[in-house]
């Protein structure tokens, strides 16, 4: 009895290994026949019928990189792109020694100019994965690419409320355009200024007069004769001078304030600086001071702007320092040079002949490193290395290598204007950042 069973159990387990024996020689016999068939209806471009035998053969070998490949370009093939980037990034993860998939899903991107799409995507895939070496190359090549758009002029300003000022050099005139290089106001002015948040732009027109045009290009707000040197029209407010002081008008060019002081800033937040007996002061937009006239100096932008993010950088002795809009110290941060902050992002400070970046609260969030900068706009700052100029992100990460002899701010859509260098000598040149596109 006892031999009877002990006969049978070995007569179980070699069927059991039989069986195991068939199953090794019939699988990759069943797989090889999955991928014939779909061969032949990639063949005859059946694409849908192609998927399926994929998915067939990879029932018996999951793990397979190329049989997932060949399944994730049928799917594109046959216009089912969600499936085959969501297939690409599926392997991509699951098999992180492994490029095909992460290089394939990059290429498509670039063809399909989406590389914002690849860097939104390669941002987590490097935050989850942060020793794929394949994927942080991927995200350096993409984040410092670029194209150059169409420009006719001969120089071009920084972009702001994205508009830019352009000029004619052979009839010394100059007019805007917005910041994709489509006109706003053509080549007519004497002097142009670009668009306010309140959507105006002052221009000196040939009878030697001034004027805010609309962005349609149509003069919509004009000053009485006697006023000079104005400003920006923000918040309801524009700076001017009349008989060599400045007060303020509102935005129908009546004075809003006394015209008392030695120099004004334009507005923002409804907050400004202006300047009496050698010192500045903080005020509101109807002129009443928020703060003592005790700066020597209070930073602004290329436009007048001192306010943005409702901070000032002001200047006391020999350094710079943050401060409120009650004069109140904005962390404990000294500088010897400084660039006024943007509405979002860094300011661009200096220590030692080195730039760097620091944040509202005051903070140094970038080391003193660079050679000149520019403060944050849109996520990025246009940094110097020794004589060319670069972009880099909030991480320090150079988004665009230094090649520009000059560098603007980025605006909203990603474009900048910039100086570069061929065989004809330096031209400027609109570029879009290729992830904003």
């Amino acid at each position: 009895m006892k031999r009877n069973v002990i006969l049978g159990l070995v007569g179980l387990l070699a069927v059991s290994w039989l069986a195991a024996v068939n199953d090794m020689v019939s699988i990759p016999k069943k797989i090889k026949e999955h991928i014939a068939k779909a061969e032949i209806l990639e063949d005859k471009q059946i694409y849908v019928d192609a998927v399926d035998e994929y998915q067939g053969a990879l029932e018996y070998e999951p793990d397979d990189v190329e049989l997932s490949m060949k399944m994730a370009e049928d799917y594109l093939a046959y216009g089912e792109n969600k499936k085959f980037i969501s297939t690409c990034q599926k392997v991509a993860e699951e098999n992180q020694k492994d490029t095909m998939a992460l290089d394939t899903l990059m290429k498509y991107y670039q063809d399909n100019k989406q590389e914002d799409r690849a860097v939104k995507y390669l941002k987590t895939f490097t935050k989850n994965y942060p020793k794929n070496e394949n994927a942080q190359k991927w995200l350096k090549e993409l984040q410092g690419t670029y194209t150059r758009l169409f420009c006719k002029y001969d120089q071009l300003s920084a972009i702001y409320n994205d508009s830019m000022v352009v000029y004619d050099e052979i009839n010394n005139l100059y007019g805007a355009v917005d910041a994709s290089g489509r006109e706003l106001a053509a080549c007519q002015y004497k002097e142009m200024h670009p668009y306010s948040e309140d959507g105006y732009a002052l221009v000196l027109r040939d009878n030697d007069t001034y004027a805010y045009l609309d962005r349609d290009g149509l003069a919509r707000k004009a000053p009485d004769e006697g006023y000079t040197d104005l400003g920006l029209l923000n918040d309801d407010r524009v700076p001017a001078c009349k008989d060599g002081k400045y007060g303020f008008l509102d935005d129908t060019m009546e004075e809003k304030t006394d015209f008392s002081w030695e120099a004004l800033s334009s507005v923002s937040n409804r907050l400004a600086a202006a300047e009496k007996d050698g010192k500045w002061a903080i005020i509101n937009r109807n002129g009443k001071t928020k703060t003592d006239y005790i700066y020597d100096d209070v930073v602004m932008d290329e436009n007048g702007i001192c306010s943005n993010q409702k901070v000032f950088i002001v200047k006391e002795g020999e350094s710079y320092h943050i401060v409120s809009s009650k004069g109140k110290n904005v962390g404990e941060e000294t500088f010897d040079n400084a660039k006024a902050f943007t509405r979002d992002g860094y300011a661009a400070v200096e220590k030692n002949g080195k730039w760097g970046f620091v944040d509202a609260e005051g903070n140094l969030v970038i080391d003193c490193q660079y050679d000149d900068a520019l403060s944050f706009t849109s996520g990025y700052a246009a940094v110097k290395q020794g004589d060319v100029w670069g972009y880099i992100d909030t991480e320090n990460t150079m988004a665009i290598e230094p090649d520009f002899a000059l560098a603007t701010a980025l605006s909203t859509e990603g474009t900048a204007a910039v100086k570069m260098v061929n065989e004809d000598g330096e031209i400027w040149q609109l570029i879009q950042l290729s992830i904003f596109e």
